[in-house]
């Protein structure tokens, strides 16, 4: 039993930092007693839930290795593929993500194949795939716009529809548990076609949208969550031409829900915070933007009752920074995951 004293921890129900104290008993925040074995001052830092990357290829796409370490897609196409048989825990992005903050990903396939697999939530340590999952089969993927049409068949948008049609058919009737869908979509048009599938398959499935570059050209439509970004990175073809960090402050203030992602290795995970710092320069105040990379990601994918913010009962996932995460100069300390420490600085937090 460990007791943290006098941190500034980041509060998610007031979304402010507060001067507390928590406690972690072996993978859990447990509530205070007086019997901790163990105290450490925290004194001068500030403490956040471990960061969540909404959507990445971690683990799928090794950094480093060219085509042989890439499996994050298929050309074809079965309901059956899942990331998770995908995942090589010792791809060395999971340290660098670490130290950056961010603890956990829900792992996506990449872009390129139009029917991907179905999806899964990590933690970013561990020594085999099945210890690092946090949950499996979380939703089914699919790609739509550039990417998706331009390795094979279908060539066009109303042959990319009829087959997502169909699938989406099939999902309804061999996998039915599984109700989230999330699609990767750049162009209004797309953003559109994802909006027609939600209402003829309402009563089943709750339609995402990564990326959703050009929803804001879009004001009548509603969505659910958009997971959006990431914004700093290569501009590769026309569908990215109004790729903007201005689309955060977009989404929030037509009251669209979104969370942050890097997509990596689109852009390095390491690279989340500084999504929520250009949310930040945009407009976005820095409580929002820290709540939505934290408990508002948990939430949207379904484990706010495991991780997401520093709360009793949850996995001792957190973060000790030397400043607020969103200044551009914030080091990370330490970080935690299930109460471990994975990560630290030569400098501080060295027990």
């Amino acid at each position: 039993m460990t007791r943290y004293i006098n941190g500034l921890v980041f509060n998610s129900d007031t979304r402010s930092f507060d001067k507390q104290s928590f406690q972690v008993q072996g993978e859990y925040f447990k509530p205070a007693t007086h019997t901790a074995e163990n105290e450490i001052n925290l004194d001068g830092y500030y403490i956040t839930p471990g960061l969540i990357d909404s959507c990445s290829q971690i683990g799928l796409a090794e950094i480093g290795i060219r085509w042989e370490g890439d499996d994050s897609y298929e050309f074809d196409s079965h309901l059956q593929y899942s990331v998770i048989d995908g995942i090589y825990p010792f791809d060395v992005a999971f340290q660098k993500s670490v130290s950056h903050g961010v603890t956990a990903s829900h792992i996506v396939p990449s872009a390129k194949s139009l029917i991907g697999a179905k999806t899964a939530i990590i933690h970013h340590t561990h020594t085999t795939v099945d210890d690092m999952v946090i949950v499996k089969d979380v939703a089914y993927s699919f790609s739509i716009g550039h990417q998706a049409k331009r390795k094979r068949k279908p060539l066009t948008r109303m042959g990319i529809a009829k087959i997502l049609r169909d699938t989406l058919q099939q999902i309804q009737q061999q996998e039915p548990s599984i109700h989230k869908i999330v699609v990767r979509a750049h162009k209004a048009v797309d953003i559109e076609l994802i909006h027609r599938l939600q209402q003829e398959f309402t009563n089943d499935f709750d339609f995402h949208i990564i990326h959703g570059t050009e929803i804001p050209l879009l004001k009548e439509t509603g969505f659910h969550t958009v997971i959006a970004g990431p914004t700093f990175r290569y501009i590769e073809h026309n569908e990215m031409l109004e790729l903007s960090p201005k689309l955060y402050p977009q989404l929030f203030t037509q009251t669209i829900p979104f969370v942050f992602c890097t997509d990596h290795p689109v852009s390095s995970t390491s690279h989340l915070t500084l999504e929520g710092c250009l949310a930040v320069r945009e407009g976005m105040s820095r409580s929002d933007v820290l709540y939505t990379l934290t408990t508002g990601a948990a939430n949207f994918l379904g484990i706010d009752d495991k991780i997401g913010a520093i709360r009793d009962g949850l996995y001792a996932d957190f973060v000790i920074w030397d400043k607020h995460p969103l200044n551009l100069d914030a080091q990370v300390i330490a970080t935690f995951i299930k109460g471990k420490k994975v990560y630290a600085t030569e400098e501080g937090m060295s027990k």
